[in-house]
């Protein structure tokens, strides 16, 4: 791929005009003290979740950028958020939405929206796996044939997110309509779901993801 590899965190740091810091959260601190007198003045992204743009200037006196991305940026997918900080110029955010559109949708946001975006679409791909996953078990419970459920399953989530994004003026509710018959069988499984709370399990499980992100967030913030 034409890349230099390198197990030296100051060689990299030192060589490169654009420096990511993707280690996780309670490693970030040692690794800029490690860099710190090579990043000075150049631009800093940081994909670490909790860790904000000023705990980072403190370290290092480099223009720093966080972002929140999630795995689907390995399939050119990602849902990513960017805030810059205070060092960071128009260019840096500028440089960074376009860095990240190239994994997929990239949008800018305050830095206090960060912690539930973490928790939001950070984490999201985790919960659309785990509906998947009880797809695929409903599936073999209802006795359809095993090598069938895993395509069926996958291209009705991917087709779903398709007609969402054509056809994103409407309402999710609308679109589901469209898919209800009076008295037939979506309604059915539509009444478990509501009856379940399907939609407040949702909610309550983001929300609890975000006050664990915020918590994470203010702890890191003391203990560095």
């Amino acid at each position: 791929m034409g890349l230099d590899a390198t197990l030296d965190n100051r060689e990299a740091a030192c060589w490169a005009d654009l420096v990511f810091i993707a280690v996780k959260p309670g490693q970030v601190e040692g690794v800029l003290k490690e860099i710190a007198d090579c990043v000075k003045g150049k631009l800093l992204i940081s994909v670490a979740a909790a860790v904000t743009t000023g705990f980072i200037e403190s370290l290092v006196d480099a223009r720093v950028v966080r972002a929140m991305p999630n795995i689907n940026a390995a399939v050119g997918h990602s849902a990513t958020a960017v805030s810059g900080g205070r060092s960071s110029t128009r260019e840096d955010v500028e440089t960074a939405l376009h860095l990240f559109s190239l994994l997929g949708y990239a949008t800018e946001l305050e830095e206090k929206y960060l912690d539930a975006v973490t928790a939001f679409s950070g984490s999201g791909p985790a919960y659309v796996l785990q509906f998947y996953e009880a797809m695929l078990l409903a599936g073999l419970k209802i006795g359809l044939p095993r090598e069938a459920i895993k395509n069926l399953a996958l291209h009705t989530i991917a087709g779903t997110a398709r007609l969402l994004e054509e056809m994103s003026k409407e309402h999710p509710a609308g679109l589901r309509d469209m898919v209800i018959t009076p008295g037939g069988v979506t309604i059915d499984a539509i009444h478990v779901m509501e009856e379940k709370g399907f939609k407040a399990i949702v909610m309550s499980a983001i929300e609890k993801a975000y006050r664990k992100s915020a918590e994470i967030s203010k702890l890191l913030s003391k203990g560095m």
